[in-house]
């Protein structure tokens, strides 16, 4: 055994590591970690070269980062000029000639508005407040910059939907959408003549902003249930289509707000498809009738009175005997508060809505009577008078005393 030589319990030698050996360790350590941090720089600079994402340096922008707007702007320039060069020549001009008594005698008053073709033989689908009442007679511009002379077939102030037919053949219909199926966002291409024929087939384009718009009276009607863009729309633009990315029609343009920029509405194309299918069919539209009369709730309600419905609804001013109206059990007073799946919200959308059914259809109507919600069937026939009477607000005299609701 050495001397001096310490030992462990099991009387083994303890091991010692002196000096020399600590330090040749230690570096061999330190000559490592010089390599791996190396090593671990170069990969960590491809990585952060590769990965991060790229910054502007004294102002400069990364090209990359421009090309998806040019591309988008591109796209959508592209798609406005293939859908307005595939619809011009379906889109016509319209004027009319009116005699209105002034107090210098009876002057003749030209007005102007727009229109689309929606079949090869001459029916042009536009505006009533552009066309006028059925019967008229206008003189429609086409494409080729010829004139024919057209007839008013059908009309309706309501609707706000005129259609007019001319003697021509061989034309370019427009196709059309549906109006169910848009979403706000996507592209709108409004075409038509603003501010008279000097300007005519002006293309604009926008977005289309909202849906199922409601605007109030608009010339003593409700608009409701419409199209709103920021496509541009002004006085003459009246009639012409609203079309999709397709080229399509979703909208007949009918109204602007003046005290706004890009407020501009269109009627669906889908509340004109079944009249104009029936009227090119048939020669005429005959909507279904309810017979009976009434007004409009936020009407009655302006002059003072409060029917508990929210300013929403149609009182019923009278039923004619032997109508559908009578037949569902409809009385005087009723508030008529839904027609189906339709919020009823004033006589004019009352009308609308009857253009939805035929002789033979039911339909459940929700009316308020005495403060409680009751629901009756209504069997649609061959009935027929005016499906609504007595607007405005003449005769509430007559039926707000009895009123009980």
């Amino acid at each position: 055994m050495e001397p001096n030589r310490p030992y462990d319990q099991d009387n083994r030698p303890t091991t010692y590591y002196y000096g020399p050996k600590k330090k040749r360790r230690g570096g061999f350590l330190i000559l490592w970690a010089l390599i791996f941090s190396l090593i671990g720089g170069v990969v960590g600079s491809v990585l952060t070269y590769k990965y991060m994402p790229t910054q502007s340096v004294a102002g400069a922008q990364a090209p990359q980062a421009q090309l998806p707007a040019d591309t988008t702007r591109k796209h959508e320039a592209g798609v406005v000029e293939s859908v307005a060069q595939r619809a011009m020549p379906s889109v016509v001009g319209i004027t009319t000639s009116t005699t209105k008594n002034t107090l210098m005698g009876p002057m003749a008053v030209q007005g102007s508005g727009s229109g689309f073709i929606i079949s090869e033989d001459g029916y042009i689908l536009s505006n009533a407040h552009v066309v006028g009442a059925k019967g008229n007679k206008v003189k429609v511009l086409l494409n080729d910059q010829t004139e024919a002379e057209g007839k008013v077939v059908w009309s309706d102030e309501t609707l706000d939907l005129g259609l007019v037919k001319i003697a021509k053949k061989g034309l370019t219909p427009l196709p059309m959408g549906d109006s169910d199926g848009i979403n706000i966002g996507e592209t709108a291409v409004a075409i038509g003549n603003p501010l008279g024929l000097d300007f005519q087939r002006s293309v604009t384009s926008g977005v289309i902003s909202g849906l199922n718009r409601n605007i109030g009276e608009v010339q003593g009607n409700y608009m409701d249930g419409l199209i709103q863009t920021d496509a541009s729309i002004n006085a003459g633009n009246s009639g012409g289509p609203l079309l999709n990315s397709e080229g399509q029609v979703i909208g007949i343009n009918s109204v602007k707000i003046s005290s706004a920029e890009g407020l501009g509405f269109s009627i669906p194309i889908n509340t004109a498809k079944p009249i104009v299918e029936q009227v090119m069919k048939t020669g005429d539209f005959k909507s279904v009738a309810l017979g009976m009369s009434g007004y409009t709730v936020s009407a009655v309600e302006r002059s003072g009175y409060d029917l508990g419905t929210g300013g929403k609804g149609v009182i019923v001013g009278g039923v004619e005997a032997q109508s559908p109206a009578a037949a569902a059990g409809l009385q005087v007073n009723d508030i008529i508060l839904k027609m189906g799946d339709a919020d009823i919200q004033s006589m004019s959308q009352l009308r609308r809505e009857l253009y939805k059914y035929k002789a033979g259809d039911a339909v459940d109507v929700v009316v308020s009577r005495n403060g409680k919600k009751e629901t009756l069937k209504l069997t649609f026939t061959d009935y027929q008078v005016p499906a609504v009477q007595g607007r405005g607000d003449g005769g509430l005299g007559r039926l707000i005393p009895d009123f009980n609701n």
